[in-house]
């Protein structure tokens, strides 16, 4: 016979569980890349000397295009999450992984995951990132958390 547990246990569940975050929360900063492409252009080589769009197909045309390069520039992304410095805390969350030494466990919102698995790394504790900013990336698989596991999501990380 199922047991039927009503919603209200799960609201409940999740209101007390969702206030942790805003009293042990900490601010984290998700480091992603973004590719920049950039063309320099010469300037004494840049007019074209036939005023046609396609100048640069002629044979005998010297017009300089520009060198085009392409720059990858860092976008942080704040990002509340619970940061468990502790190896104790969380040592028994999983049998499977291997944990490095200076390794953290963060726990976050489900619907953030997909901005936190498209980062590539995360700096923690923004608040502090003046007086040393601690790196950490991503290490293994996430791991789902909860009553019904879709609310909540737990990640490894290791320091670079």
């Amino acid at each position: 016979m199922p047991i039927n547990i009503p919603q209200s246990v799960f609201d409940k569940y999740y209101d007390v569980i969702d206030s942790t975050f805003d009293i042990f929360g900490v601010t984290c900063q998700l480091v992603s890349i973004n590719k920049v492409e950039e063309i320099i252009y010469s300037p004494n080589n840049n007019i074209p000397e036939v005023n046609s769009i396609n100048a640069n197909r002629r044979v005998n045309g010297t017009h300089d295009r520009g060198t085009k390069t392409i720059k990858e520039a860092e976008v942080l992304t704040d990002i509340k999450l619970k940061v468990y410095w502790d190896t104790k805390q969380w040592i028994g969350a999983t049998d499977s992984i291997k944990i490095p030494d200076s390794a953290i466990q963060t726990i976050g919102f489900m619907s953030d995951l997909p901005t936190v698995l498209r980062a590539k790394a995360l700096i923690v504790h923004k608040d502090i990132k003046d007086y040393k900013e601690m790196r950490f990336e991503r290490v293994g698989e996430h791991i789902p958390l909860g009553l019904k596991q879709n609310r909540y999501f737990a990640c490894f990380w290791k320091r670079i």
